[in-house]
Order: C-alpha cells, then sequence, then structure tokens
C-alpha cells in the first residue's frame, strides 16, 4: 500500500532468512497496489473511500499467484473495522490464504525480545494511535504503554506532501528523520524502554535497531520472521 514500506518487507523476508545460496531463499509474491484507499483517512470519516475491498482483492490475487500464507505492510490496516472487514470478504469469496496479523505478531516478538522491558513506546499514525490497536494488545500481554501526546509531528513526517515519507521514500528526508528521533525521545523521556515504529513507513527513516540509546522495533521485521517461520520454522535466523 505504502509502495517503498511493501518493498521493504520483502527485504526483511530476504534478511530474516537462514540462507547461504539463491536457491536456500523461499519464494514470495508481491502485490504493490499503492492505490488503494487511504486507512487512516477512512477510519477519519466513513464516507470516505472503503479500504476492506481493495486490501481483500490484493490477497486473493497473490492466493492465485501461489501463496498459501500472507501479511501487510500497513500498521492501520489491522484495526479490527478494517481488518475483520477484510477476512470477511475473503471468506465469502471462498479463499483460503493465511493472513498474519501484524499488531499480533509484533506483541509476540516483543515479549520474546524484550522479555524484561515493562513499559512500551507507540508511534505511528493518527488512526493506529487512535484506535489503540497497539495499546490493547500490549496490555494484554502485561505491558505498561506510552504515545505522543500530540501527533500531529508525526503525521507530518509521513504525510507531508514535500517532506513526508510518503513523498520521499527513498531517500527519507531530513525534516521527516528529524521529527521522527524528536517522538522517540519524548517516548524515552516518558518511561519508554523500547519503541515500536508502528507505521510501516518509520523504519524507512530510522533503520538503526536502536536510536537515543533506546531499542527500536520494526514491526515489518516481526512479521517477515513470522512469514518465514509459517512456511519453515527452521529458516529463520536466530
Amino acid at each position: 500500500m505504502g509502495p517503498q514500506a511493501g518493498f521493504d518487507l520483502a527485504t526483511a523476508v530476504t534478511a530474516e532468512t537462514v540462507a547461504s545460496t539463491d536457491q536456500d531463499h523461499l519464494p514470495v509474491v508481491v502485490w504493490s497496489n499503492p492505490a488503494i484507499p487511504d486507512r487512516t483517512a477512512w477510519l477519519a470519516d466513513h464516507s470516505a473511500v472503503d479500504p476492506a475491498p481493495a486490501i481483500a482483492e490484493g490477497f486473493i490475487r497473490l492466493e492465485r499467484a501461489g501463496a498459501g500464507v500472507a501479511g501487510m505492510a500497513c500498521n492501520t490496516a489491522h484495526t479490527p473495522a478494517i481488518f475483520d472487514r477484510v477476512q470477511d470478504h475473503l471468506r465469502h469469496a471462498g479463499a483460503g490464504i493465511r493472513v498474519l496479523h501484524l499488531i499480533r505478531e509484533t506483541v509476540n516478538g516483543i515479549r520474546k525480545e524484550h522479555p524484561d522491558a515493562a513499559r512500551i513506546g507507540i508511534l505511528g499514525t493518527r488512526g493506529t494511535l487512535t484506535a489503540r490497536m497497539y495499546h490493547d494488545a500490549l496490555h494484554q500481554a502485561g505491558f505498561d504503554t506510552v504515545s505522543p501526546d500530540d501527533p500531529d509531528r508525526l503525521t507530518s513526517a509521513i504525510y507531508d506532501p514535500t517532506s513526508g515519507i510518503k513523498a520521499c521514500s527513498s531517500p527519507v528526508s531530513a525534516e521527516a528523520r528529524d521529527d521522527i528521533l524528536a517522538a522517540i525521545r519524548e517516548l524515552k523521556q516518558a518511561g519508554a524502554e523500547a519503541i515500536i515504529l508502528g507505521c510501516t513507513e518509520l523504519p524507512l527513516a530510522v533503520p538503526e535497531r536502536d536510536a537515543h540509546g533506546i531499542p527500536l522495533i520494526n514491526p515489518a521485521r516481526m512479521l517477515a520472521r513470522a512469514l518465514i517461520a509459517s512456511v519453515d520454522p527452521s529458516r529463520v535466523r536466530p
């Protein structure tokens, strides 16, 4: 959906696979459809175009291409208001493809990689933060959470038509990166012990594994590892 973020997910599948030759890697199909309506806009106003039918059609195309398991590089699309509708469309179409849930896989990854962290910071789009997908999933897993008081700065870093990541993803603008680093610093000062980059564009701006001395959690990486494990657990890098 965010085209650069989608290819970043595919790259993460390659990076997280145990392989020493081309032939050791898993077959991957990528369906990149930037025309899918904006998820945050629909959550804010249901009179906007519903993204669920187009997302479901993408999964159906993947299944026709031979995929048995799939994920999508959009955090906001995993809010129940959208994800559940996508699943309904797939059931009605008789699709058998298994769709992994980015939020759940990220929380599972945090349990494994950061078991001692008590408070997790959450960055994301206004839609993701308002829907509280990560907040609720983390609270159920026993974590405390913290997120920005005002997400407008992050919104600008993602959506600004001249400097936002969706407009300038390769390379990301210095303005967008600076805004995200400032948000990371804010959450660290609020007590976060690890921070989720909860929009798939954010790791494009801050690809490091930590910033300001705090671990950064890339949901695309967590989803990539879950996709690999669903095919062959022995192929996931330690």
